[in-house]
């Protein structure tokens, strides 16, 4: 399906936010098939311009971009958007995704060493709080901001697309939602997290993490949003 760069400067900036491994790439190519028109990149990752993301070039603020793709989270860098589409995704999940990334490339994966060295400890140690905080800044300082959790888009993708896309102002064309339906992977898409003989997590890291996902929970429920998908929840 084509693409293009908006016709007209957009009056907005709106983000495409999320933690590093919440599915940030897929969501800009359903955006982009959605909409037809490209994403922007508050970075530039030259792989994800040869793979056909053309507005990852364009400086974030050009205003030819329909949203602009986005993992930080101090206030500033939050403020600088007028609206926000807030990508979560399962915390356990999310970790193992840009761990698989950190040390194996785009489409690769950690390697068994990394999982049972220090790297990942280590990595946990660091990363989790920053997944709590991350959506409690945006949902703190976002001016206007859309939830969609990562889970959820994969499992009612039509309904949460047309959502983002009556969000960012446009009309839903219901055939170019139906033609994304058939190419929803994309060519970058990981498949599916590489299942490890054993669970990385260590009772210590479930018990923290647990506690971050009531934390955030709590902050959207505050919100009058719906919390996170059960399957967060500890059992």
């Amino acid at each position: 399906m084509d693409r293009h760069f908006l016709p007209s400067r957009a009056k907005q900036l709106v983000a495409l936010a999320s933690f590093p491994g919440a599915g940030n790439t897929w969501a800009r190519h359903l955006i982009e098939l959605a909409t037809g028109f490209y994403t922007g990149s508050f970075y530039f990752d030259g792989s994800l311009y040869n793979k056909g993301f053309k507005g990852e070039r364009d400086h974030w603020r050009s205003g030819r971009t329909i949203c602009i793709k986005t993992h930080e989270s101090g206030r500033k860098e939050i403020e600088a958007f007028d609206l926000s589409i807030l990508m979560i995704r399962n915390p356990y999940k999310a970790l193992m995704a840009e761990f698989n990334r950190k040390y194996g490339g785009h489409i690769g994966f950690a390697s068994q060493a990394h999982w049972r060295g220090k790297e990942w400890p280590e990595f946990v140690k660091n990363y989790a709080p920053w997944w709590a905080s991350h959506t409690l800044d945006w949902l703190t300082y976002g001016r206007s901001v859309h939830v969609v959790h990562f889970e959820d888009l994969k499992r009612d993708l039509f309904s949460l697309l047309k959502g983002m896309v009556q969000f960012l102002g446009l009309k839903v064309s219901e055939d170019r939602l139906l033609c994304v339906e058939g190419q929803k992977d994309g060519n970058f898409k990981r498949s599916g997290l590489r299942k490890l003989e054993y669970d990385p997590y260590t009772p210590e890291m479930r018990a923290n993490i647990d506690e971050l996902i009531r934390t955030v929970d709590a902050a959207l429920r505050k919100r009058n949003m719906s919390g996170v998908p059960a399957e967060y929840m500890p059992r």
